[in-house]
């Protein structure tokens, strides 16, 4: 008698063990197209009463969540920069906020990790993915090293990019050694380059032929020296007639700019005065002494100055344009001016145990004594998983597995089901029989 009670009891147990496998496989099935959703399996245990070489008595069953938090989904792209997948092991940083009743956002200040990574910035322009958590990251520092003494939320707020003045100008091109000296002057070479407000101002290079090997250059920048009034100036350039034939020999000193006399690079230096900006230095670089670089004076059939190239290193005020992220979790601004700025590195983090993680609803997970501590790496190193721009991981639910552990799962519970129905009978059986 007290074993059928027993056996009831076992069956009523693989009942309840066999509605938690259900509930998982439910759970994994719910979550099939869940971002980063990692699937939970079940862990079956028999329980013991009494066993030994005389006796067994039914102990039953227990089952328990399997997690599968370091089995990575695939990774497919999206048309949002901002969406991130780690491609290997790990996780995101990210953090929790409140909207206050003033409308202002306050972080609670806790940790958690993720491989949710459909990140898309607010309208306060951080990173925050579907579930309503903040991307953290290490600010990078304007000579572009990395804080990585703490982490923050990243956002972008940079939103204009101060303009660059300029500061060096680079000429190269080809003078026709068979022009006529007495009557060749070549055609205006313009190129614009910038004060220190971002304001366009025209720089005009003129060649013309003094005699054999010796030419000047004439310089004219609009403004350069005050409101109407343009700095002007005529370098005299000579040219080897012997190896190096055809290359810089010289560059003469002369009114209104400086030549360095002990430096390789050919070229001069001067100084401008734009108006609302003041001083602002300028070096003309032609090229190098005495190599084929830069400016040459070689024969050429159009008898015409031949620019290969004319640039500056100066840039206008730009505005946000957008972001990009490396595989190494480097965040960047691109501007209209055509100027990048690093300002984050996202972090990977990894855990000697990341199955035993606590799960919190979004697709995040918070540290626990079994996972161990948090390992924050750059991403592509030790181990840790590389960041992929524009990606994001499914979910790692294999569909084909699930319907076929729910048919188990089905049949099992049937059959348990069928135990404490033929319990039942054989108990009528004892009772008719008192």
């Amino acid at each position: 008698m007290s074993s059928l009670f027993a056996a009831l009891g076992v069956s009523v147990a693989g009942l309840s063990a066999q509605s938690q496998a259900i509930g998982n496989i439910s759970d994994n099935l719910a979550n099939a197209q869940t971002t980063g959703f990692k699937s939970i399996g079940t862990s079956f245990e028999d329980l013991v009463t009494v066993s030994n070489s005389t006796s067994n008595n039914p102990g039953g069953v227990t089952a328990s969540p399997m997690y599968q938090n370091d089995v990575q989904g695939n990774i497919s792209s999206t048309s949002t920069t901002s969406n991130l997948a780690i491609s290997g092991q790990g996780f995101f940083a990210v953090e929790s906020a409140v909207q206050t009743t003033t409308g202002a956002t306050q972080f609670t200040g806790s940790t958690y990790y993720t491989r949710q990574g459909d990140f898309t910035l607010n309208k306060d322009g951080y990173l925050v993915n579907g579930a309503g958590y903040y991307l953290l990251g290490y600010a990078v520092n304007a000579d572009g090293t990395v804080n990585a003494s703490s982490t923050k939320e990243v956002q972008i707020s940079s939103l204009l990019d101060n303009p660059v003045p300029t500061s060096s100008v680079k000429f190269s091109a080809n003078l026709p050694s068979g022009a006529d000296a007495t009557t060749f002057t070549s055609t205006a070479s313009t190129i614009q380059i910038y004060d220190a407000l971002g304001n366009t101002h025209q720089m005009s290079l003129t060649w013309s032929k003094d005699a054999t090997n010796q030419w000047s250059v004439a310089v004219d920048v609009t403004d350069g020296l005050g409101t109407g009034t343009d700095y002007t100036a005529t370098i005299p350039v000579t040219f080897n007639s012997s190896d190096p034939a055809g290359t810089i020999q010289t560059i003469s000193a002369g009114s209104g700019y400086t030549v360095d006399p002990g430096s390789t690079e050919a070229g001069a230096s001067f100084n401008l005065s734009f108006p609302g900006v003041g001083a602002q230095s300028v070096d003309l670089n032609l090229g190098t002494y005495n190599a084929a670089s830069g400016v040459t004076q070689y024969a050429d059939t159009n008898t015409a100055v031949s620019v290969t190239s004319f640039q500056q290193n100066g840039l206008g005020k730009g505005s946000f344009s957008s972001i990009a992220i490396n595989s190494s979790g480097i965040v960047s601004i691109n501007y209209s001016n055509g100027s990048t700025r690093q300002i984050y590195q996202i972090p990977v983090v990894q855990f000697n145990s990341p199955d035993n993680l606590q799960r919190l609803t979004g697709g995040a997970y918070q540290a626990t004594l079994a996972s161990g501590t948090a390992n924050v790496y750059t991403a592509g190193t030790n181990g840790a998983g590389t960041i992929s721009s524009g990606s994001l991981e499914s979910s790692n639910v294999d569909i084909a597995t699930e319907f076929t552990e729910m048919i188990q799962s089905q049949q099992i519970y049937s059959a348990n089901a069928k135990t404490v129905t033929t319990i039942n009978q054989m108990l009528n059986t004892i009772i008719q029989a008192v």
